[in-house]
């Protein structure tokens, strides 16, 4: 359904990713693990056209495009098919929870105003904001705000949603409710693509599981394999930091 192959990336002389490939099925949840400065918030940058990938080429479905050459045609079109969950919400401040979801149904997708109200509506449902329609960020909790933002990706309908660790912004009490949402659409049957820090959730959620380090993927596979089987010893390390009781002997 969604596969990226060869993807580089460089900011002048550090080269942060070298070479990656990415392939995502219908349903799908690829779950993103690996230190700062891996490369795996540049990865999801260049597949959403946030950043313009030096090489690699894209296909969603029958669309196929070069990462690095792709013309506005194309990067809409590729943007027609994904969305984005920032770390940092990126909301409109001035414009309510309901109006941050219709925006990009108005004016990205160029659908009439009601049927973006209606669209945002069941959005904003969806994650348990129905009683948030009218307020505005800075009356929104930070987890409330992040689930504003998974309301605007869920309402374009995309084929697959990018999430850049969507959690890594909120105090530690809120991320429960923002990955409870996560859980719930991923049930649901929705594509995703999450960079996190969030072990139990890779663990309970991922289909599949990539761990990234120094701009390649060291190791790819099922959340058993990963957290149970890990091959390589970059991967151990990895976890034997991020999951000491867990990892301290058993690997």
């Amino acid at each position: 359904m969604l596969e990226f192959k060869g993807v580089r990336k460089s900011f002048g002389p550090l080269q942060i990713l070298k070479g990656v490939d990415v392939e995502i099925g219908k349903g799908d949840v690829v779950v993103i693990l690996g230190p700062s400065g891996s490369g795996k918030t540049t990865l999801l940058r260049c597949l959403n056209f946030l950043e313009r990938a030096d090489a690699g080429t894209a296909r969603l479905g029958s669309l196929e495009v070069d990462l690095n050459r792709a013309t506005k045609k194309e990067v809409h079109a590729v943007r027609q098919k994904t969305a984005f969950v920032f770390q940092n919400y990126n909301l409109f401040n001035n414009k309510t929870a309901l109006e941050n979801v219709m925006e990009g149904l108005i004016t990205g997708r160029k659908q009439p105003k009601e049927t973006a109200r209606k669209k945002a509506a069941a959005a904003l449902d969806k994650v348990g904001l129905s009683d948030k329609y009218d307020a505005y960020p800075v009356q929104l909790s930070g987890g409330q705000q992040q689930r504003v933002g998974i309301a605007r990706a869920l309402a374009l309908d995309p084929e697959v949603i990018l999430f850049d660790e969507p959690t890594s912004a909120l105090d530690p009490e809120l991320v429960g409710e923002v990955l409870g949402v996560m859980r719930q659409i991923a049930a649901d049957g929705t594509t995703m693509l999450v960079v996190t820090h969030e072990m139990q959730f890779a663990k309970d959620v991922a289909s599949q599981v990539v761990f990234m380090d120094d701009g390649v993927i060291v190791e790819a596979g099922t959340p058993g394999q990963i957290f149970d089987r890990p091959a390589e010893e970059r991967t151990k390390r990895f976890l034997r930091r991020v999951l000491p009781d867990e990892y301290n002997y058993s690997i």
